[in-house]
């Protein structure tokens, strides 16, 4: 159901964040139908490595966009087509490797100028925080219906992402906490 409401909105969020993606680049992207539609306008890059838990992404990409793709690993949400676990990878002796990213592009469920970033599954929470910390540049895909929304995991201030990615500016509340964080605000073109 999520795929189907402000679908434009998405759609134009997502060819804003595409344009922020240097091909040959690593990239995170966490589930969601905004970061779905990321993926769909990333099929003019080349050699991209992706991390991603959105088991969806692999389906959307144009396998021609990146070199390597990986999926999380964890506990699958089947509503959310998504898995949750640890942002990690490990070795065959199970020893972890760590990863990091230079443009993490990450989808959250609610914003205000007061709590930051929010989501309402906590363990969700845990995992979008951690792909913002291995990153250095993050991106936060939100559309302007969820302004002012403060979700049950408050899981990062304003100042963890360099760029609030949406459809419509915010207001003038929000605008002013943005830019004192120091996020730049990106809006599509017309």
């Amino acid at each position: 159901m999520r795929q189907r409401v402000q679908t434009a909105a998405k759609e134009a969020i997502g060819a804003v964040a595409a344009g922020l993606v240097e091909d040959g680049s690593t990239i995170m992207i966490n589930a969601g139908s905004t970061a779905l539609a990321v993926a769909r306008h990333l099929k003019h890059h080349r050699g991209l490595t992706i991390a991603t838990n959105n088991l969806m992404l692999p389906s959307q990409i144009d396998p021609e966009a990146y070199r390597n793709l990986y999926v999380f690993g964890g506990t699958v949400r089947p509503n959310d087509l998504a898995t949750i676990g640890p942002v990690v990878f490990t070795d065959a002796r199970g020893e972890e490797i760590d990863v990091r990213c230079e443009l993490a592009l990450i989808a959250v469920g609610g914003i205000t100028s007061d709590a930051g970033y929010s989501t309402s599954n906590l363990a969700e929470a845990v995992m979008m925080k951690a792909m913002m910390q291995r990153a250095n540049r993050v991106g936060v895909l939100i559309d302007s219906t969820k302004f002012d929304r403060k979700l049950f995991a408050q899981f990062a201030p304003l100042s963890f992402a360099d760029y609030v990615i949406t459809d419509q500016a915010p207001d003038d509340e929000l605008s002013e906490a943005l830019a004192v964080a120091g996020v730049e605000v990106l809006l599509p073109k017309g």
